[in-house]
């Protein structure tokens, strides 16, 4: 018996000393939490450090998509801004693509860009996103006019 204690305090002990060590790509990722990925992958682009909020949307999507599926699928409509929050892992999911759509644009990869605003229109088209001003917006709807932009861009070879 206290040979399975002293081990299971020994593995405690590693995966504390692990969850403090900062992530092999250097960026921090705090809490793990859909919103965090959310904010640091807003705060990076803000910041142009498009590479990094790429890895943060990833992060979010990997750990948080097959969630923010299944809360798609629960609705027929976007929330009513009184339960919007009730879906914030959609919320921030859909959100993580719109904004890997816009660094992968700042970094001249179109057809990347073009796949991740296509997730958003076509998987995540109820996650609604807060502007600071003071509202909901559809990440989705913004997604459509900047695929239509790209292919416009690529029609006219701009």
């Amino acid at each position: 018996m206290k040979k399975i204690l002293s081990l299971l305090m020994l593995l405690g002990f590693v995966s504390m000393s692990m969850a403090q060590e900062p992530a092999a790509d250097g960026l921090d990722y705090g809490d793990f939490s859909s919103v965090t990925l959310t904010i640091k992958a807003w705060g990076t682009f803000g910041e142009g450090k498009y590479a990094d909020a790429v890895m943060y949307t990833e992060k979010c999507s990997e750990l948080y998509e097959d969630e923010a599926r299944k809360m798609q699928a629960s609705l027929t409509a976007k929330a009513p801004e009184d339960k919007v929050h009730d879906y914030s892992t959609l919320n921030d999911v859909g959100t993580s693509y719109y904004i890997r759509g816009e660094a992968l644009m700042k970094q001249n990869k179109n057809a990347e860009a073009l796949a991740a605003y296509k997730v958003v229109t076509d998987d995540f088209y109820y996650a609604q996103a807060w502007d600071p001003k003071g509202w909901f917006w559809a990440p989705a709807d913004a997604a459509k006019i900047k695929i239509e932009m790209l292919k416009y861009k690529k029609d006219n070879d701009f």
